[in-house]
């Protein structure tokens, strides 16, 4: 059984009537229930879309995070060496 799905209807009560919360910044609305028919994942990639148009995500890494994998690559890679020394002259 398929349903048929009333985009106009969708599209003119995807927001809320509640107010966004004061923190949120300006121009932010909450979506209505009806709203959240408007998002579709793709199948095979995973992408979120939001009414058919891509929604831009990213996985970037903070300064920390990578400030400490740039440590531990290069902790690693240092005991690599002194290890791959220490074999070669019999110690």
């Amino acid at each position: 059984m398929r349903l048929e799905t009333d985009l106009p209807d969708i599209r003119n009560s995807r927001f809320s009537r509640e107010p966004a919360p004061s923190h949120w910044p300006r121009g932010v609305r909450q979506l209505s229930m009806k709203g959240s028919a408007l998002f579709g994942i793709h199948e095979e990639t995973g992408n979120l879309y939001w009414d058919g148009k891509l929604v831009q995500t990213s996985n970037r890494l903070a300064n920390f995070e990578r400030g400490l994998a740039i440590l531990i690559a290069t902790s690693a890679a240092s005991l690599a060496v002194f290890d791959a020394i220490r074999f070669f002259l019999g110690h």
